[in-house]
């Protein structure tokens, strides 16, 4: 843990952001308010964990100025952006219906509640892992 500098440590950050946004998503979709798609939009999230991962342990053993790290965040970047797309395009009309005429929907909140919390989420693990590239990640 020494040898690991301030570019890491973003990374880790991201990753962690990255699970509870995956997390909140699927908590989004429940009932009559399921995600269309939800298998894809996991699958795509897990990747995109599993990618952060990549580029948290890759500089490690080729150094701070590693492609596959590089690649690994744009993929991971993407696929978080994937993520949070389907969560919040698929979301507008119930979010919109809240804010006007069907203010007294308790699980339509709940819904809202969960999307704030994985778009707020995907998009701070993708500042995170933009921020994190330009920094070393091992001293």
């Amino acid at each position: 843990m020494k040898k690991n500098a301030i570019g890491f440590y973003f990374n880790v950050l991201a990753a962690i952001l990255g699970i509870a946004g995956l997390v909140c998503t699927v908590l989004s979709s429940s009932g009559d308010n399921a995600l269309s798609g939800l298998s894809t939009v996991i699958a795509a999230g897990v990747v995109a964990i599993a990618l952060v991962i990549v580029a948290i342990y890759s500089p490690m053993k080729n150094g701070n100025h590693d492609p596959i790290a590089a690649v690994s965040v744009i993929a991971a970047i993407a696929l978080f952006m994937y993520v949070f797309n389907q969560c919040v395009s698929q979301r507008v009309m119930l979010i919109a219906g809240l804010f006007s005429f069907n203010a007294n929907n308790a699980a339509g909140w709940t819904v809202f509640s969960f999307v704030v919390g994985a778009a707020v989420c995907l998009l701070a693990a993708n500042i995170l892992l933009v921020i994190g590239s330009f920094c070393k990640s091992v001293k």
